[in-house]
């Protein structure tokens, strides 16, 4: 992942360049699931590809 994503997916959870603003706690949310699916990501790529 490129770390300037990271910045630009902060950048619209935070409302400033999606123009919605978002409590904190749904920006807890967001970024909690980003991080699960980063994780899931990550174990995906460690796994055997079955054919």
């Amino acid at each position: 992942m490129r770390k300037d994503r990271l910045y630009e997916e902060q950048l619209l959870v935070n409302g400033e360049v999606g123009g919605e603003e978002l409590s904190s706690q749904e920006k807890r949310t967001l970024s909690r699931e980003a991080g699960e699916l980063a994780t899931k990501i990550e174990q995906a790529k460690n796994q055997p590809i079955s054919e």
